[in-house]
């Protein structure tokens, strides 16, 4: 009896999928969507219009937004040195204690890391000590709760994430183009323009999107770095839920961050479409 691969027919395990997705992700956008056009009135735009009259809720928006590109900023260009160095500068025998250092601390919670750089970054955490330790000398850090402790937790993160995309990008990369393209004499910043710099393009990209994605809409780091004391807009959307379960409103705040990514990560979408053409 001769076993039909799944390539042959892929509808037996795409129509899984599709039905997957539009049950646990098309679904309910829908229903979020019906609920920020639920008025007292009826339906209508009015919770948008009330969203945008309101200063607070747009200074949130502003700095969520604030805080996620800040953070990909950093992060994006954090990661092209490490990713490089990785492939193309350590030893192989390195590279898996290097990638498991860059994966380790996926392991633990997001929150739980936020909680530890929270003890490291206190007046007086780890950092205020070690000063105080070797260089007798009493200080105030007095960067705990403040918008640059939620960048530099955001920016962790992505760090790692983009970093861990490119090494996808950089390491199916074949020596010889690079071998071949020193011995016809470019120079080591040709090789990375020319070669290296488009080949791993779309994991650079890949890796932009998914910080921005996951920076736009966190809410440890904002609180727990950020003190909370300039809210985001995740912020507000769980203290409205917390207080007065107002679920149009809720909704009405996160359609706005789910059009906020989709906006902000097109334009990355588009050059990682149009470089994958060439």
């Amino acid at each position: 009896m001769q076993i039909k691969s799944p390539l042959t027919n892929p509808w037996g395990t795409v129509v899984p999928a599709v039905a997957l997705c539009l049950l646990f992700f098309l679904m309910p956008i829908i229903n979020m969507v019906a609920l920020s056009l639920n008025t007292p009135s009826g339906f209508g735009l009015e919770n948008f219009y009330n969203f945008f009259a309101t200063e607070h809720l747009r200074s949130a928006l502003q700095r969520s937004a604030f805080l996620a590109f800040s953070a990909t900023l950093i992060s994006s260009l954090l990661a092209w040195p490490l990713a490089y160095y990785i492939v193309f500068c350590a030893d192989k025998k390195w590279r898996p204690l290097l990638l498991l250092m860059l994966l380790a601390p996926f392991w633990t919670s997001f929150t739980i890391r936020a909680f530890s750089w929270q003890l490291v970054l206190s007046d007086n955490g780890v950092i205020a000590w070690l000063v105080n330790f070797f260089l007798g000398i009493n200080i105030n850090l007095g960067f705990l709760y403040t918008i640059s402790a939620s960048i530099f937790g955001l920016a962790l993160f992505g760090t790692m994430l983009t970093t861990f995309t490119l090494y996808g990008a950089l390491i199916a990369i074949q020596r010889n183009l690079l071998e071949a393209a020193a011995n016809l004499g470019a120079t080591p910043f040709k090789i990375f323009r020319d070669i290296v710099l488009p080949l791993g393009m779309r994991g650079w990209l890949a890796g932009i999107t998914l910080t921005f994605i996951v920076c736009v809409g966190d809410y440890a780091v904002p609180t727990l770095l950020g003190g909370g004391l300039k809210p985001v807009l995740a912020q507000i959307m769980l203290s409205v839920l917390k207080g007065t379960y107002d679920l149009p409103r809720a909704a009405t705040m996160a359609i706005i961050l789910t059009l906020t990514v989709i906006v902000s990560t097109l334009p990355f979408l588009l050059i990682g479409y149009l470089s994958q053409r060439r």
